[in-house]
């Protein structure tokens, strides 16, 4: 009897939308975007997986930020070949209603520094109808529900791809607003089995260790 070929795989992983809905917060950081991706999709030959993200700066209150991520980009390269795409962040400024003024019907405006990631979300589309378009794979996986990814998510099905949502967020928080073929779900469980070894081995035989901030 024939062996049915397993379907290949492209993932997609917006890393700002997966963070902030799934991650923060959680012990679940040193996640292993492969292993999460073959759990999702059993039976399937995950071919590449695509990370976007940004390179994060810095805070005066926070000043191991980049270091951590670092060593989170360095542990998915070593361990899961993981393919980073890297947008960039915008500061810019703008005012903001006080929250605390604004219950008490008083409207006090205050300037304040506007972080934006920019570029990644416009990157993972391009990579999407790209890959879709030259028949690199049969199944995205795209871990986002960015609504601004819809037409190229359309436009892979458009071209015979098969696309498979994941809403990092609580449905109870933030219901879907990416929507393709089929669609997965995240939970405790499947993040908590789907992480790095602690500590990664690179090539060289350097050891990249989980933060103990993520502990």
């Amino acid at each position: 009897m024939t062996q049915k070929p397993q379907p290949r795989t492209i993932v997609y992983v917006d890393g700002f939308n997966l963070y902030y809905g799934a991650l923060k917060g959680t012990a679940f950081k040193w996640l292993d975007q492969r292993a999460l991706a073959s759990a999702l999709l059993r039976g399937h030959q995950i071919t590449q997986v695509k990370y976007f993200t940004a390179r994060v700066q810095d805070r005066a209150d926070d000043l191991g930020l980049s270091q951590r991520q670092d060593a989170y980009i360095r542990a998915l390269q070593a361990h899961s070949d993981v393919e980073v795409h890297y947008g960039q962040f915008k500061q810019r400024p703008k005012t903001r209603p006080l929250a605390d003024k604004l219950k008490k019907g008083v409207v006090d405006f205050v300037a304040v520094i506007d972080t934006e990631e920019k570029g990644s979300d416009v990157s993972l589309g391009a990579h999407l109808v790209w890959d879709a378009c030259h028949q690199e794979m049969d199944v995205a996986l795209v871990m986002s529900n960015d609504s601004d990814l819809q037409t190229p998510v359309e436009m892979a099905e458009r071209a015979g791809i098969l696309v498979v949502t994941v809403n990092p967020h609580k449905l109870s928080k933030q219901p879907r607003h990416l929507f393709g073929t089929d669609k997965r779900t995240l939970s405790r469980r499947l993040l908590a089995r789907s992480q790095l070894p602690d500590p990664v081995h690179d090539v060289r035989g350097g050891q990249i260790r989980k933060p103990p901030e993520w502990s």
